[in-house]
């Protein structure tokens, strides 16, 4: 009998990623909107944790105003960011977009010079998350530059399709699961 009740709990599970993927697709404005304000807060929470880090790290002169410069711009980032939303001009999210890419080219630079200075600090301290980070924040950037208003679309539409794909694959999975284990 436990076994149904997780089998009912993961079809659930995986129709409500079919039908977020559905809501995406024909509701883009709406997933954009939401995944701006989600960018904003994350952007918020990275740049006070910024601030807060810079205390742990060792940085000095230029590295440590750069480094309160971004978590600064990350701030301000997510406070446009959360605002941006609930704005009724469309340019203002096409504006956002460009300023967040400028946000993410700088963001990249200093992770990058942060992990020279970390190197240069002591030669065993870990700095591969700080190069995949600027890589990603570089590689993102680059992307929004191109056209960001068709990315945006195009990136819309492949997440409703890859949730909801994700959503049958798994409730197909958890049903074969369900089988496997009578």
């Amino acid at each position: 009998m436990k076994n149904v009740f997780r089998l009912i709990w993961n079809i659930l599970i995986g129709l409500c990623f079919t039908v977020l993927g559905v809501l995406v697709i024909t509701n883009k404005e709406s997933f954009v909107k939401i995944a701006m304000l989600g960018a904003g807060i994350v952007a918020l929470v990275e740049g006070v944790a910024g601030l807060i880090n810079i205390g742990k790290w060792q940085f000095e002169g230029a590295t440590k105003t750069l480094s309160v410069v971004r978590a600064s711009l990350m701030i301000i980032l997510g406070l446009l960011a959360v605002y941006a939303p609930f704005s009724t001009a469309v340019f203002m999210v096409t504006t956002f977009i460009y300023i967040f890419a400028v946000g993410l080219v700088f963001s990249a630079v200093v992770d990058i010079q942060n992990a020279v200075v970390l190197r240069k600090i002591d030669p065993e301290l870990p700095i591969t998350a700080l190069i995949w980070d600027a890589l990603i924040d570089f590689v993102l950037a680059v992307i929004l530059f191109a056209n960001p208003t068709s990315i945006m679309g195009v990136a819309v539409s492949v997440i409703g399709v890859v949730a909801i794909i994700l959503g049958i694959v798994y409730v197909i999975y958890c049903i074969k699961l369900y089988r496997y284990e009578k």
